[in-house]
């Protein structure tokens, strides 16, 4: 077991990251990381996964740490009951008056909410690609039973405050109007962008809390295992792992986006189907 002074806390994103393109972990991977563990280092998870689609993942890795979900919206330990949950969200009234805005509903497919009760799917999107391809992106089983299957109209039942919105746009021109129109409704909010694979037309937009974000959780994390900063290592390919990136020792992955890479400090010399995460790691953990 290493000193404490020497312990490194290690913070990794899920989809593009530490998982291959087939959403599967590899048998290197999960060795490594167990063998980073029994050292006494500190692996995390800070995913935009929802806990439902992230948990396997933390089992497979052996995993007893603290877990940041929906881009730390959510912030739980699963293996430990005593954990307080931490719950960033906004108020369930914001999404009422983003989506009264008919010039806003006329250019959205499907709407997806997260909160403490589960996941609401909002559409009056006729194209069964789209609605399919949504809820696979996002990893939501409709069958589930705390996913709600709704009409855009519906949108009052929601009665918990919000973590995270995705809206599909069914034509990227868009963006720039709707993500205009929502900053101009609601200034305190963080919008990002995300694409759907196969569709050359849509996009989505995803928006949290402005304190919902994977720096927050880094420094949370630091502060929770007291390992400094500058002892903090974490893993990231996209917009939603920058704020991370820049506040650790950071790694973009090769496969990772252009801004990802241009922001990190580093890139790691393998993708995430090269296991990029764990070779990395065993060069700077030297084990």
């Amino acid at each position: 077991m290493i000193p404490s002074l020497e312990r490194k806390l290690i913070i990794c994103d899920l989809d593009g990251t530490l998982l291959r393109s087939d959403s599967t972990i590899s048998d290197f991977s999960i060795k490594t990381i167990k063998a980073i563990q029994k050292k006494g280092h500190i692996f995390c998870i800070a995913t935009g996964r929802p806990l439902r689609s992230a948990f396997k993942f933390y089992e497979d890795l052996g995993l007893k740490t603290i877990m940041a979900n929906l881009n730390g919206s959510i912030i739980s330990n699963p293996s430990d009951n005593d954990f307080s949950l931490i719950n960033l969200t906004f108020s369930k009234d914001i999404v009422k008056v983003i989506f009264k805005d008919k010039s806003l509903i006329k250019n959205i497919g499907c709407i997806f909410i997260e909160n403490v009760d589960g996941a609401y799917v909002l559409s009056n999107e006729k194209n069964e690609y789209i609605k399919k391809e949504f809820l696979s992106k996002f990893h939501i089983d409709k069958n589930l039973d705390n996913v709600n299957l709704m009409k855009l109209s519906e949108i009052n039942l929601i009665n918990k405050d919000i973590n995270s919105i995705l809206i599909y746009l069914k034509n990227k021109d868009t963006i720039d109007e709707v993500t205009s129109k929502i900053k101009n409704l609601i200034s305190t909010l963080i919008v990002r962008t995300w694409s759907l694979p196969q569709d050359s037309e849509g996009t989505v937009i995803e928006i949290n809390s402005i304190f919902s974000n994977k720096g927050t959780v880094a420094k949370f994390l630091s502060s929770y295992y007291s390992i400094p900063l500058k002892n903090t290592y974490s893993f990231g390919d996209g917009e939603n792992d920058i704020e991370m990136l820049t506040k650790s020792n950071g790694y973009a992955m090769k496969n990772g986006s252009h801004t990802a890479k241009l922001l990190s400090g580093k890139i790691t010399a393998y993708t995430n189907d090269e296991d990029g995460v764990a070779k990395e790691l065993i060069d700077i953990l030297k084990l």
